[in-house]
C-alpha cells in the first residue's frame, strides 16, 4: 500500500550479495536540497485521498511524517514493512503538480507494474512519499525505483533491492515492537 512520509541512525550489517549499488540513484541537486531514503514500520494514518494512478486508487495521508531509519537501498520482502523517500526542494524552489512514481516487479494477478500520485516540495518543509508491503502479492522481490518528475525533469531517482526475507539478516525483528524499526527502539533527535 502506498503512503504519501527523520532521519534515525542505525545500521544493519548485510551480506555482499545483498549490498545496495548507487548507480542509478540520482538527485537534481538544483531543484533538491535534501533527499533521503530508508524503512519504516510504524506509521499512523489519519485519511487517504484519491490517486487513480495507483494499484487501489488512493493513497493513505499521515499528519506526522514517519520515521525512515536510513538502512540503504536493500529492502526485505516482508509484511507491515515500507520503505520511501524524503526530500526537500533547494532554497527558493516551490514545485507543485509534481509526479511521483514507484516502478516495481509486476504484481500477481493484475500485472501493475508502476504506481504514481501527485507530489509537492517545498524548501520550508520535507515531503515524505513511503510504500509499504500491506498484502502478499505487493511484496514482489527485484528491483522498485522511486522516482519524481516535474515538467518532464527528473527530480530524483531512488532504485531499491527488495529481497526475500531469508536473504535479509534481522529482517523478522525489524518491526517487532521493540525491534530496530519500531518508535519505541529508534534513536531521537534533539529538537
Amino acid at each position: 500500500m502506498i503512503r504519501a512520509a527523520l532521519l534515525a541512525t542505525t545500521a544493519l550489517a548485510l551480506p555482499a550479495a545483498a549490498q545496495e549499488t548507487s548507480a542509478d540513484l540520482y538527485i537534481n541537486h538544483a531543484l533538491m536540497a535534501e533527499v533521503s531514503y530508508g524503512l519504516n514500520c510504524a506509521v499512523e494514518i489519519v485519511g487517504s485521498l484519491d490517486a487513480p494512478g495507483t494499484e487501489r486508487g488512493r493513497v493513505d495521508v499521515f499528519d506526522t511524517p514517519p520515521e525512515l531509519s536510513p538502512l540503504g537501498q536493500v529492502v526485505p520482502a516482508l509484511l507491515g514493512l515500507g520503505f520511501g523517500v524524503r526530500a526537500r526542494a533547494a532554497d527558493g524552489v516551490s514545485i507543485s503538480g509534481a509526479i511521483f512514481h514507484v516502478i516495481h516487479p509486476p504484481f500477481d494477478g493484475t500485472g501493475t507494474t508502476e504506481q504514481s500520485w501527485q507530489a509537492s516540495y517545498t524548501d520550508k518543509a520535507l515531503s515524505t512519499h513511503l510504500y509499504r508491503f500491506d498484502f502478499p502479492y505487493e511484496a514482489m522481490t527485484g528491483t522498485w525505483v522511486m522516482e519524481a518528475v516535474h515538467e518532464g525533469e527528473l527530480l530524483y531517482r531512488i532504485p531499491f533491492t527488495v529481497v526475500p526475507p531469508e536473504a535479509y539478516p534481522g529482517a523478522r525483528e525489524l518491526c517487532d515492537p521493540e525491534g530496530l524499526l519500531s518508535l519505541n527502539a529508534l534513536p531521537r533527535h534533539p529538537a
